[in-house]
This record gives structure tokens, sequence and C-alpha cells, in this order.
């Protein structure tokens, strides 16, 4: 009889109102849920800016490890020593226990050394970054046409 009462249990266990039951009774925790935010190539980043504005590809992946699905919204942006130098944003509906990749360009400007290229989750507050090398040379006279002589 005992054997037979052990093996109902764990059969009920295994159901969702079963475990709901467990859960609530202490006897097994929820399981944690977390959003993971990754490159989806991260030896294939974008290292170069061919000129002082181009395009800067971005592509990562959004991994819900959740019950439920959620909906994500992501910010790319190319920052040159604080400046915003360009940017992207949208939205994603990632579904329970999905992934999802996402690849965008951002129209940058790039004026001189690196921009640094930050990827953003609002909420769960996430982000992930990488550099970007500017065209080398171009900086200098990309500045100089904007500025005139007193005279």
């Amino acid at each position: 009889m005992l054997v037979i009462l052990v093996l109902l249990c764990a059969g009920l266990a295994q159901t969702s109102p079963g475990h709901s039951v467990l859960v609530g009774l202490g006897v097994t925790a929820t399981p944690p849920s977390y959003t993971e935010l990754s490159f989806t190539t991260p030896d294939g980043l974008q290292e170069t800016i061919g000129a002082v504005q181009a395009p800067i590809t971005v592509s990562f992946g959004i991994h819900n490890v959740s019950g439920s699905s959620k909906n994500y919204q992501w910010s790319a942006v190319a920052v040159h020593d604080g400046t915003n130098e360009g940017s992207v944003s949208g939205d994603v509906t990632v579904a329970a226990q999905g992934r999802t990749a996402v690849t965008d360009n951002i129209q940058a400007t790039c004026p001189s050394g690196r921009d640094q290229v930050v990827v953003r989750l609002a909420s769960p507050a996430e982000s992930i970054s990488f550099w970007v090398t500017c065209p080398a040379g171009s900086a200098p006279a990309k500045r100089a046409a904007g500025k005139k002589k007193a005279g």
C-alpha cells in the first residue's frame, strides 16, 4: 500500500497542478528565471569602420529562461568619448525558454580613435559592448572643415 501511495504522489508531482502544490508546500522551489544577452558571433564582431560616417553591424541574441514569454526593449549605441554617435533600437518578444537573434546596423560617426558599441536591454537592465576602430587620418579634415577662423 505504501509503494502505491509513493507512486501515486510521484505521478501527481509530474503534472502542473501537482508541481504547484509542491511549490506551495515548500517541498520544491520555483525554477530560476533570468535573461541571457550575448553576441551571436563574438569572434565575428566588426573591428573597424571604413569611413567617418558608416554603418556598424551589431548582432546579438536574447535567451528568455523563464516560464512565460517576455517582451524586451533593446538599443544599440555607438559612443565616442561619451557622445552618442549613432543608435538603433527596437523591441522583440521571446517565448518562454526561447531564443532570438537580432541583427541591425547603426548609422554611426566615428571621428577618430574608436567607438564603443553598447547593446542594452531596458528590463532586465543588462548590457554588453565591443569596440570598433575609426578610419585613420579622416578626423582632422572633418573637424577642420567645421571651424572658421576669426579675422
